[in-house]
């Protein structure tokens, strides 16, 4: 590669995450338990560590890699150096313990300012033990530089001879993006971006090697106490299904047993998109007035299935507290917006996150009690943002909704509000109940987890008011191709999911039964890293969360990752040929054996089964 004259030094952000799941353990000061032996580096920083010392070594420039965490964190830097880095730090502190993933971001960014100029941060796109997301944007908003990501490609840009610029292609919700970015820049890595940085450990430079940093380093806080989001509780989410799986010899009946609980379920019969859905009454519009607390919505200029839950939910909070909810979005969709929960719409100029977030920081009616926005890399990125700038705590990737109601004699301003309770993923087995004691609770929901309430069906005009959005320096867009159609699973009343165990020479095999149910597809994160099928199909804690009347799940070793993402399917339905496959304590029925053989019977089955068509009837 080419990089004309220029040497870039460079930083990767590096995570030590349990290598299971946590055992969902609580000290006595709320933090996690974590087991210091048994402990990686954070699958997706790996790539941002090959990123990062790949463009250092190319261009005759340095590399640093830097961790924050307890003292065993140090191993995550020493494989780092083993892997080609140039340098290792580890923040480390008891003053930050406990931090949250804003006093994180503030005491990596301070880290970061020591090392004097930096060109290119790299930071994984999320992490598997808290998926927030939100380091990269946060520390971007810190550093007041562009962020971009999630990445799948980063190299040089070879129309602007001696520029410092970047060109990128951007893994988007159901889009490839190409973009021209400016340097420095914060860029956070995708999954199939390049080769995981894996060093084995007898390669790894000694403990003495690292350079430990300290608060007094870092300059004044505050630091680990004054994090403004805490854990209150930690459960299990223990299955709820575990169905019958049937074993016999005889495949014909396996399948026909199977079916009958799909028709015993009414998960064969056409319905709405969701089994729960418009089962949830509208939310009334809020009553004409001042109301005592405002709402933002950041609904975007995306206004999908996605958009009607977070505005269902935004409105259900805000009827019990006595709040507003204001929709960030286009005008032109303000009716629609009404009807799903809005009272009043923000309209943006643009919507790029970054001057979005600078732009809403300006406005004198902000910030709100709240704002609720998509876990997708729009809304993480604006929301990640906005916490940074308004110090308030951020709870990400929520997948349960609560209210607590205030405490009477803290005497500061939060606290005399209502507090959001919201239950997020913790490992693969439980669900944390986080909170914030900011006065603006910030709040990423994952959509998908969510039923779509009823319309409102109020047609009265709501207001609509206007923004000023600057135009986004340091980022040019070049390209935009849709790789799919994004909305499609959310659509879908069955989709069929495909593991590793199908090969995409037999996707073909699918089609009779996709033809019978109008079944779309669905993947695993190995299915789509492989690029088998787009992004956009890929389902699981680290993509989307789905809610089909039916689900089946076609060579799928069911992978807790993936199944978070199908909490609120209706009916699971598992195919695989191992009968010890953890995918049957997660269906409602289970039948062991090849796929090729089944999916045949199991569709001519299906079709005895389903309504028939009044022509059909005659």
């Amino acid at each position: 590669m080419t990089y004309h004259t220029w040497a870039l030094r460079t930083v990767a952000l590096a995570k030590q995450v349990p290598r299971e799941d946590l055992a969902g353990d609580l000290d006595a000061n709320g933090r996690l338990h974590r087991n210091p032996v048994d402990q990686e580096m954070n699958p997706f920083c790996r790539r941002a560590v090959a990123q990062a010392v790949r463009f250092a070594q190319d261009t005759g420039g340095h590399s640093t890699v830097i961790t924050m965490g307890p003292p065993s964190a140090t191993d995550v830097v020493r494989e780092a150096l083993a892997w080609g880095a140039d340098r290792g730090l580890h923040v480390c502190d008891p003053a930050l313990a406990g931090a949250d993933c804003l006093v994180t971001a503030r005491a990596l960014a301070a880290a970061i300012r020591l090392q004097g100029a930096v060109d290119l941060i790299a930071v994984g796109r999320n992490s598997v033990d808290g998926d927030t997301a939100a380091i990269g944007p946060m520390i971007a908003q810190l550093l007041g530089i562009p962020f971009v990501g999630p990445v799948l490609f980063v190299g040089p840009h070879h129309g602007m001879p001696g520029a410092r610029t970047l060109q990128v292609r951007l893994q988007l919700d159901g889009a490839v993006e190409d973009i021209r970015i400016t340097l420095p820049a914060v860029i956070a890595v995708a999954e199939r971006s390049c080769t995981p940085a894996k060093a084995p450990r007898e390669a790894w430079p000694e403990p003495e090697q690292v350079r430990v940093l300290t608060t007094r380093d870092l300059g004044k806080g505050p630091w680990g106490a004054a994090s403004p989001t805490r854990v209150r509780a930690v459960r299990t989410a223990a299955s709820t299904r575990g169905g019958a799986v049937f074993d016999h010899h005889d495949t014909a009946r396996n399948v026909a047993e199977a079916v009958r609980i799909l028709d015993d379920r009414g998960a064969l019969q056409p319905g709405g998109t969701h089994a729960d859905s418009g089962a949830t009454p509208a939310v009334p519009r809020a009553a004409a007035g001042p109301q005592r607390y405002t709402l933002l919505a950041a609904v975007g200029d995306n206004t999908g299935p996605g958009s009607r839950a977070l505005l269902g939910e935004a409105a259900a909070l805000a009827e019990r507290v006595g709040a507003r909810v204001v929709a960030l979005a286009p005008a032109e969709h303000a009716r629609q917006l009404a009807r799903w929960g809005a009272d009043e719409v923000l309209a943006a100029s643009r919507y790029d996150a970054g001057p979005l977030a600078a732009a809403l920081a300006r406005n004198p009616g902000l910030p709100p009690w709240a704002v609720l926005g998509p876990a997708s890399p729009w809304g993480r990125e604006l929301l990640a943002r906005l916490a940074a700038t308004w110090n308030a705590g951020l709870l990400s990737d929520v997948v349960e909704l609560g209210l607590r109601e205030p405490q009477p004699g803290n005497g500061t301003t939060s606290q005399s509000a209502p507090r959001i309770i919201g239950g997020k993923p913790c490992g693969t087995h439980h669900i944390a109940e986080i909170d914030t004691r900011s006065d603006t609770q910030i709040v990423t929901l994952r959509t998908g987890c969510f039923a779509p309430r009823r319309p409102r069906t109020d047609g009265t005009p709501i207001p609509v008011s206007s923004i000023s959005v600057t135009q986004q320096t340091g980022v040019e867009r070049l390209t935009r191709s849709t790789e799919d159609d994004y909305d499609a699973l959310d659509r879908a009343e069955v989709v069929i999911g495909v593991g590793r165990g199908v090969e995409p020479t037999d996707y073909g095999r699918l089609n009779p039964l996709q033809v019978a149910l109008g079944a779309e597809l669905a993947a695993t994160r190995r299915v789509t890293d492989a690029t088998w099928l787009p992004h956009a199909r890929q389902v699981g804690v680290t993509a989307r969360t789905i809610a089909p009347r039916l689900y089946i799940a076609t060579g799928i070793s069911g992978s807790p990752l993936h199944m978070a993402g199908l909490g609120r399917a209706g009916t699971i339905l598992a195919i695989n040929i191992d009968p010890t496959a953890e995918i049957f304590a997660h269906s409602d029925a289970g039948i062991v054996g090849d796929w090729r053989e089944v999916l045949p019977l199991l569709t001519e089955e299906i079709a005895q089964h389903l309504p028939r068509s009044p022509e059909k009837r005659q």
